[in-house]
């Protein structure tokens, strides 16, 4: 399941902030990624919240909090200003459609008008350049994950059958190309058909969706596109990934290596064996996720 190689600019090594702000949106990644700074060492490590989606334990071990809305630049602005922070991570899920659906002031209203398209990409890229003008640099949300984005193997005790490795190849291929366009980052494969292809509905209506044509033993494949910007919207997969595959029938799951974000890998792992699924990180030659090193998650003494 090899690719072209990734066109954009290997990242700088990383490096590890003396702050950090985690901009949180909804599920543990939040609470992932400050217990990850924690053990690095981070001196100061904060929590701005989304309301309505950050939960109350993504708080936890914060020097700092604040929560805002959707609805105002403003008192965005205001709120990273009052924090102090330079630098920030984007984690936790914040749906697009919640863009659409909240009660924006005019300049928001302005800025969703000025855009060509309406995605992931062209929405929290336009919130990394506003925390830029404020001084704050936007990091990979991998940074801190390291132990959690799994190299290339079979992760599971059960490897894939030869249709199920047949889907994954076929349905990697798919699921690139729909990517590279910004579409969605899911496909759901089975028997050479991509049964099911992620548009703005989402993974886990795409992987339903998928089921119901299959009628069991369909593959999800997950992927990143080329030259994919790891300071958000990496892929990420869960226990819920496995509760909405199970409802569907399928039976096993894709990812690249080194490019997915496993919310507690070893939780999943074991829920996945259990359920007698098969789970599969494939190298697809593309840059991986930046993470740092083991020796950098020591504090120093």
């Amino acid at each position: 399941m090899q690719s072209d190689k990734d066109p954009a600019t290997p990242p700088r090594a990383p490096v590890r902030p003396d702050d950090l702000l985690v901009l949180a949106g909804a599920g543990a990644l939040p609470r992932l990624v400050v217990e990850g700074a924690r053990r690095a060492g981070v001196p100061r490590v904060g929590v701005l919240g989304v309301k309505g989606a950050v939960e109350g334990r993504s708080f936890r071990g914060a020097d700092w909090r604040g929560k805002i809305s959707l609805g105002s630049v403003a008192k965005f602005r205001e709120a990273v200003r009052a924090s102090g922070f330079r630098h920030a991570i984007l984690a936790g899920q914040v749906s697009p459609l919640a863009f659409f659906r909240a009660a924006f002031d005019p300049e928001i209203r302005s800025i969703l008008a000025g855009m060509g398209a309406h995605n992931a990409h062209t929405m929290f890229g336009r919130l990394v350049e506003e925390l830029a003008a404020l001084g704050c640099e936007v990091l990979p949300s991998s940074l801190f994950l390291g132990p959690h984005v799994p190299a290339a193997g079979v992760l599971t005790a059960r490897p894939p059958t030869e249709a199920e490795s047949a889907a994954a190849a076929f349905g990697a291929k798919i699921a690139l190309a729909v990517c590279d366009l910004d579409v969605g980052q899911t496909v759901v494969a089975k028997d050479g058909v991509a049964l099911a292809v992620e548009g703005f509905d989402g993974t886990n209506a795409t992987i339903l969706r998928g089921g119901r044509i299959a009628r069991g033993g369909a593959v999800v494949v997950k992927v990143a596109k080329r030259g994919h910007d790891m300071r958000f919207d990496i892929p990420v997969v869960g226990l819920k990934t496995l509760a909405v595959m199970k409802k569907a029938r399928c039976t096993a799951l894709a990812v690249q290596a080194g490019r997915t974000l496993f919310i507690d890998l070893p939780a999943v792992v074991r829920r996945a064996d259990k359920l007698g699924m098969c789970i599969v990180a494939f190298d697809s030659g593309l840059p991986p996720a930046p993470v740092l090193p083991p020796s950098a998650l020591t504090p120093e003494g």
